[in-house]
């Protein structure tokens, strides 16, 4: 009997789940779609301004711009993580840079030139859970901008045959195009970067954003032809929220995440990127 109950009080709740439930509406998944591909598409220039107006919605981006300066504090990488970046960004940047990262590595690959080949998929594993953990604990990527940053991650760095490090002519044009972004940045250290206004920080990211796509080239992976392939599909739409499947492929893998938007005044904006402007305090 009791049993019984349980059973009918599952269901009953089951049913009320639901019922309060919005039924799915084509015209809503239609736009969550088409708002998918158009963040994606703005990544394409790339054009960050025009990114962030099509995840966070007007009002939310009217009042990052207005806090910018406090955002930026608020966000910034602690001591010694800007040590970090003061001495990653003087390797990249000073006299000969190219030949002292190439002479170094080499060094590196000459101690291991007899176990590359044996155990380079250990080393590919120990290299993406290194890269996402990065990515997880970086405080000013959403969770759908982390969730894109790993698969694209896994999906370079699963195809990343031993030759790409063990050929040095490779090697010296992807030092040459790190040394090309991060001179062309035109920072001299963490403090400089961190007082760039709006304007000038999404230009940088996007600077950034172009010259990783062009060290890509260098071993074949063409981020922008992929996008033609870009396929979204809406797993989920309720209401004003709505659950959409990014894909696209790149070389021999495919790059896949999802991303839960929220629907403001007829558009779908990225519902992660709401809530780190909630969390972050922005406004308040």
């Amino acid at each position: 009997m009791l049993k019984r109950i349980i059973s009918l009080l599952l269901v009953l709740g089951l049913l009320l789940l639901s019922a309060c439930r919005a039924p799915w509406n084509e015209a809503k998944a239609k736009q969550a779609e088409l708002d998918s591909h158009q963040i994606m598409q703005s990544l394409i220039p790339p054009d960050m301004q025009l990114y962030r107006e099509r995840t966070l919605p007007p009002k939310q981006l009217a009042t990052l711009k207005q806090n910018w300066p406090a955002v930026r504090s608020k966000l910034a990488l602690n001591a010694d993580e800007q040590k970090t970046f003061n001495k990653l960004l003087t390797r990249f940047t000073e006299n000969k840079a190219e030949k002292h990262l190439q002479r170094d590595l080499d060094a590196k690959i000459k101690r291991l030139s007899t176990e590359i080949n044996t155990k380079w998929p250990l080393m590919q594993t120990s290299l993406d859970l290194l890269m996402q953990g990065w990515v997880e604990s970086s405080q000013q990527l959403s969770s759908s901008e982390k969730a894109h940053s790993r698969a694209l991650l896994a999906a370079i760095i699963s195809q990343m045959p031993a030759e790409w490090l063990q050929n040095k002519e490779l090697r010296e044009q992807a030092f040459a195009q790190m040394v090309v972004i991060a001179r062309e940045l035109e920072i001299d250290n963490y403090n400089q970067f961190n007082q760039l206004s709006y304007e000038q920080f999404n230009d940088k990211l996007a600077h950034l954003i172009q010259g990783l796509k062009d060290l890509g080239l260098v071993y074949g992976l063409d981020w922008n032809a992929s996008q033609a392939k870009l396929q979204v599909k809406v797993l989920e739409q309720s209401g004003n929220k709505a659950k959409v499947q990014i894909r696209y492929p790149l070389g021999k893998k495919w790059v896949e995440f999802t991303m839960d938007l929220i629907e403001q005044d007829g558009h779908w904006y990225d519902a992660s990127a709401l809530a780190l402007f909630n969390t972050a305090g922005i406004g308040q």
